[in-house]
């Protein structure tokens, strides 16, 4: 696996494929797995599939296609089965991210029998002009003579008067209304494979929970909130109701079906009778809560089930939190003794809907219903926003697990928007690295906001309040088993930024993550190609230079990888270890990685031989003596084949025998 060969070889493969500046990378969609998404192709939807196709209904009507709908709509979807349905097996489906400053037509690919895909949804980067569309009609005719197609999908707003005639070799189709909702939950349950939950959502009281005007973001919340709303019946009811198959009307679970119809309502009736105005005695679950109960009920939202101290404890840092925000002066944070003269915490927990185990755990296996709570709040509480933020955010990053991402993301991505997440980088949230870290992982593969995401992560690069986030997100991204090479390339561009700032703790952190990186294929072609950027920019310390430093340590066979016959012609190794040996900010890593070559060499005299011949042409120079010099101190325990000393070996062969007497190598140093 970690053969040298192999290593070059799949770089050379990915570097030839991304040799283009200013082409827009994607990831190359599996036709089959498409087909196999759930799509509902009824009402206006079957009539603009058939506004798409030729007159035939064989293949699109032109080779760039324009689907022009409202945000959260579904088009995206459309147009990859349409790709998928309608073009050739042998065309390559290609979903493209549109990472440009505008819309340029020359950064669009083209090649043979291929179907691109992008999204035009970003209101500051994606907006076209007339001159993009005149442009786009000779792209146009450049994929028809290579057989290959482009859809974009642009949202309504950034649609603005444009025209495209019959002539152009463009056909824009508008998307007027979503999909039906109810062909859009029934589609995506049965791709989930529980057909039997279709005859529950067909039982659902339409006077509580009704779907008819959902579009189909919100479709698709609806289907996951049914399936969450069954796996929690069944948990909490210890009974087990298969649904891969489609059910009876006469068997029909009356709890199952309604704590769906409560899921599908978003709790609605519930939360507002727990968050209504009159605050009861502890009379139930049904009564109005208290405001240190509704803290308790939002901190089990989040924490779903954990030790009661730890539920406890959450639930009085939010009500901190927001006492901070009124007036000062006052304080209604509870005092010991009114907490000791109201319920107790066992007795709060049973009445907020939860349960407590022998263990004093707090039980709260509801996530779905937990969600509901968070976004009941967020969106009845406005003012509550802000305070929200700060307790999710305000833990140690011990605490930077799953459920706290889930819900911050929940909540921040909920309408479409990034304003939340600009506002969690400002100086007056104390966000932890880690947690903003992972929020940010999760908004960049959010396919609504994932592009201004990535924007606002390029704006904190070269910041020294979020370099670390910026650098601990990339690292994330790259390191994801399904990360895209268009992903990996906008993560490393980042990353560079980070190197490039200056700031201090951003270049260790980003060799970190370069040196991960370097072990494996993937990640070494990555590197490859930040060290040609930057040799071709002749900047000096940055992110070259780290890149440099991590592929000295590529995992490899005695002789290293960068001095071997396979190293890419487009790296200069010489320039490189000279430049870095040259700069006394990164010559002590460089002498560090060198005399591990060496000393990993030193086993096998043939081998040993072509290091040292290799690195004596770098070593020679007055502007890297002290660096030579100090390599030579750090061989001095290195032995060549249990004989020769490493470090007078490169000294007589560095050193003119005329000038020994005056520099002498310092043993004592080493």
């Amino acid at each position: 696996m970690n053969r040298p060969e192999f290593f070059v070889n799949h770089a050379d493969k990915i570097i030839n494929e991304t040799r283009k500046p200013g082409i827009l990378e994607g990831s190359t969609l599996s036709r089959h797995r498409i087909k196999q998404e759930p799509i509902a192709r009824e009402a206006q939807w079957a009539e603009t599939w058939q506004q798409a196709l030729d007159p035939a209904g064989l293949h699109p009507r032109k080779h760039v296609l324009i689907i022009v709908a409202p945000r959260s709509y579904g088009s995206t979807t459309l147009a990859l089965h349409l790709l998928a349905e309608h073009t050739g097996e042998e065309t390559d489906i290609v979903k493209l991210d549109a990472d440009w400053k505008t819309p340029k037509v020359g950064w669009l690919p083209a090649e043979e029998r291929h179907a691109y895909q992008v999204d035009l949804k970003d209101p500051e980067h994606d907006r076209i002009s007339a001159d993009f569309l005149t442009m786009l009609e000779e792209h146009a005719g450049l994929l028809e003579r290579l057989g290959s197609y482009l859809v974009l999908n642009v949202a309504k707003d950034l649609w603005t008067d444009h025209y495209a005639s019959v002539q152009s070799g463009i056909h824009v189709v508008h998307v007027t209304e979503p999909p039906p909702a109810q062909g859009v939950v029934e589609a995506r349950l049965r791709a989930r494979e529980a057909a039997g939950l279709i005859a529950y959502l067909h039982s659902v009281d339409k006077s509580k929970a009704s779907i008819s005007r959902l579009d189909a973001v919100e479709a698709v919340r609806t289907a996951d909130s049914i399936m969450l709303a069954w796996r929690e019946h069944e948990r909490l009811t210890d009974t087990s109701l298969p649904m891969d198959a489609p059910s009876s009307w006469s068997a029909l679970d009356a709890g199952l079906l309604e704590r769906i119809t409560s899921a599908m309502s978003d709790w609605r009736d519930k939360l507002d009778t727990l968050f209504g105005e009159t605050v009861s005695g502890h009379g139930g679950k049904d009564t109005s809560l208290p405001l240190e109960d509704r803290c308790l009920l939002l901190a089990l939202a989040v924490c779903q089930s954990a030790p009661m101290p730890v539920v406890a404890k959450a639930a009085r840092d939010l009500q901190r939190i927001i006492s901070a925000d009124v007036a000062s002066g006052s304080d209604f944070a509870s005092s010991t003794s009114a907490a000791f003269a109201g319920r107790g915490l066992r007795r709060r927990v049973v009445d907020v809907g939860a349960g407590v185990s022998s263990n004093d755990e707090a039980i709260f296996d509801q996530p779905g219903y937990g969600r509901a709570i968070l976004t009941y709040v967020w969106d009845n509480y406005e003012v509550m926003r802000d305070p929200l933020l700060k307790w999710l955010m305000s833990g140690d990053s011990s605490e930077a697990n799953e459920h706290v991402v889930d819900a911050i993301a929940a909540l921040t991505l909920r309408h479409g928007n990034v304003d939340h997440l600009v506002q969690l980088g400002s100086k007056s949230y104390p966000v932890k690295d880690e947690l903003l870290s992972a929020l940010l992982v999760q908004a960049v593969q959010d396919e609504h906001i994932g592009r201004q995401a990535w924007g606002i992560l390029y704006g904190w690069a070269s910041g020294k309040e979020r370099a670390a986030t910026v650098v601990a997100a990339c690292r994330q991204v790259l390191n994801s088993p399904d990360v895209t090479s268009s992903q990996a390339r906008m993560a490393m561009v980042r990353l560079r930024r980070a190197a490039n700032s200056g700031h201090e703790s951003a270049w260790p952190e980003a060799l970190a993550v370069f040196i991960e990186q370097a072990q494996h294929p993937a990640g070494v072609a990555r590197l490859i190609t930040e060290v040609r950027t930057w040799q071709q920019s002749g900047r000096s310390r940055g992110a070259g230079t780290a890149a440099f430093l991590a592929l000295m340590s590529v995992p490899g066979s005695t002789t290293p990888w960068l001095l071997s016959d396979e190293i890419p012609s487009e790296v200069n190794v010489k320039r490189a270890l000279q430049d870095l040996l040259g700069d006394i900010d990164t010559a002590p890593d460089a002498i560090n990685r060198l005399t591990t070559w060496v000393r990993q060499s030193a086993t096998d005299p043939d081998t040993y031989a072509r290091v040292r011949d290799g690195l004596l042409p770098v070593l020679r120079g007055q502007k890297i003596f002290k660096a030579s010099v100090s390599l030579m101190q750090a061989l001095e325990h290195v032995s060549v084949d249990g004989e020769t000393n490493a470090a007078n070996d490169f000294w007589d062969r560095l050193v003119d025998p005329r000038v020994r007497t005056v520099f002498q190598l310092n043993r004592d140093s080493a």
